[in-house]
């Protein structure tokens, strides 16, 4: 089989056997169509790309394996039911083998589309690809549902197998309590000896669960020294930029006042309702909420569904310039459109929705104007218990630089708070301020508080958010499967000695 190539582009059109002129005019079409896609990924036009993406979906170009790469891209752009539609094609182009059906299983997991994923994962054979990678993607497959137990019987086979990954270890120390799982816990800690030679991505997540480990048992000066070994692991190959993070602060601020929101919010003519924004620094309390919220039955489901990105990148930037120009060249409205268009493809059963987002408060500008109905949600916690929680957590994919690091961590916090205090001035009551101390100490009033802020009348179910089922991908995925609970107060103070940089950065 030959192929045709387009110079603008990495992506090949393989031709077609089939010898008829329809054949030739889509093969041309679809090398004039791929020509142009590199250029729009070039120029960051979301637009254009999945126009482009669409026409090659419909004339089922022959991409072959690289219909997995393209659906990636449209997946990343919200396009989710096209992101399906190429992953398809991808599949077919594999004549349906277990390997393509594996990768689109994997795509699935990271759209969090995670019962779908479920169901195709077992369809599988158990050796597909291999025993160890099948055997792991059920295991995280059945923790985020919440099916612990299910899900440790298969990392326990991985980590049998393959001593030397660490991320299965990781996993299973964060699904229990090992000052109780005694065997687990020596497991864990007998595994440290053969770390040193696994690979660097292995390193980091195995360091994690061996300060679990040793935190579960008191060790506190053992689980220090793992935490801060998995830390520096991570630290090598990620980079924080302390300017960079004050400057994307500045300009999330950047003009906006009571009145220009105002402004803006009454050219609005759409619902705006749909989405209910929780934002605050992680493992401040943002999933607790969330699982609260998804139990009422008026709310079809929650994530932190990284769109808020995407609008950001639409408008050209967050400040209010970016936002005023936006609005001109496009509507309020047509960005509702857009908003509510992304949000259905992510959720599609009826129903209003949580976006718990990590860095949302760098946009509140954006969606206080643009979504002028949507309720707004700021969690907040102790500093030092946040430190210590985000310290020792393994924030996957090295989402959070800042987080290996003590004084990068107080540097972050104290451009949270001082975003905090800038739209708790101009959104006043709009913004609802909730303390995670408060909420776990008396939670049925704060309850109450979260549903009214949110127009969802009273349900006995939210009270008992541990009771949800939904998916949850979070670290926080085996927290919020337990009754509320203070565990969490004051967790830092046994720490407190391994913790003066960030209090002297910070100043506590």
């Amino acid at each position: 089989m030959s192929e045709a190539n387009s110079e603008n582009c990495g992506l090949i059109v393989s031709r077609s056997q089939d010898p008829s002129p329809t054949a030739d005019r889509d093969l041309a079409t679809g090398v004039a169509l791929v020509g142009q896609l590199q250029p729009a990924l070039q120029r960051q036009d979301r637009a254009r790309i999945v126009d482009l993406v669409r026409q090659l979906v419909d004339l089922r170009a022959p991409l072959g394996a690289q219909w997995e790469a393209i659906a990636q891209i449209v997946a990343d752009k919200g396009e989710l039911q096209l992101g399906r539609e190429a992953l398809d094609l991808f599949v077919e182009a594999s004549g349906g083998g277990d390997l393509a059906r594996y990768k689109k299983v994997a795509l699935l997991g990271q759209w969090e589309a995670t019962d779908e994923a479920h169901d195709l994962m077992w369809s599988l054979p158990e050796d597909a690809p291999n025993p160890t990678a099948n055997a792991y993607t059920r295991g995280m497959i059945l923790l985020n549902l919440g099916k612990t137990e299910e899900g440790r019987e298969y990392l326990s086979r991985v980590v049998q197998d393959r001593p030397d990954l660490g991320s299965p270890w990781l996993m299973l120390a964060t699904s229990a309590n090992l000052a109780r799982e005694t065997e687990l816990a020596e497991r864990i800690i007998a595994a440290e000896a053969g770390m040193e030679k696994a690979r660097p991505a292995e390193r980091a997540p195995y360091f994690y669960a061996l300060g679990k480990a040793h935190a579960d048992r008191g060790d506190r000066a053992r689980a220090f020294a793992a935490f801060n070994r998995g830390a520096r692991e991570m630290k090598s190959g990620q980079s924080y930029n302390r300017q960079q993070d004050r400057q994307l602060a500045e300009q999330a601020i950047e003009g906006f006042d009571q009145g220009r929101i105002a402004a803006i919010s009454g050219q609005q003519s759409e619902p705006t309702d749909q989405t209910i924004f929780v934002t605050g620094l992680p493992r401040s309390g943002t999933t607790l909420v969330q699982q609260i919220l998804t139990s009422h039955s008026a709310v079809s489901g929650g994530a932190e569904i990284n769109r808020l990105g995407l609008l950001a990148m639409d408008a050209g930037g967050v400040s209010y310039s970016a936002l005023e120009a936006y609005t001109n060249k496009v509507s309020a409205p047509s960005a509702a459109r857009l908003w509510r268009h992304w949000i259905n493809e992510r959720f599609p059963a009826a129903g209003r929705i949580v976006d718990k987002t990590i860095d949302a408060s760098r946009t509140l500008g954006l969606v206080s104007a643009l979504l002028p109905e949507a309720p707004l949600l700021w969690m907040t916690r102790d500093p030092l218990d946040q430190a210590w929680s985000c310290f020792r957590t393994n924030f996957s994919a090295g989402a959070l630089t800042w987080s290996y690091d003590q004084q990068d961590i107080a540097f972050h916090f104290q451009l949270e708070s001082e975003l905090l205090a800038r739209w708790q001035d101009i959104l006043g009551e709009r913004l609802l301020v909730v303390p995670y101390e408060s909420l776990v100490t008396d939670p049925e009033p704060w309850i109450h508080r979260l549903l009214a802020h949110c127009r969802l009348p009273h349900e006995a179910q939210v009270f008992t958010p541990h009771e949800n089922n939904g998916p949850v991908a979070t670290s926080s995925m085996m927290q919020v499967r337990r009754p509320i609970n203070r565990d969490g107060i004051g967790s830092a103070e046994p720490y407190r000695e391994f913790l003066e940089p960030f209090i002297g950065t910070y100043g506590l």
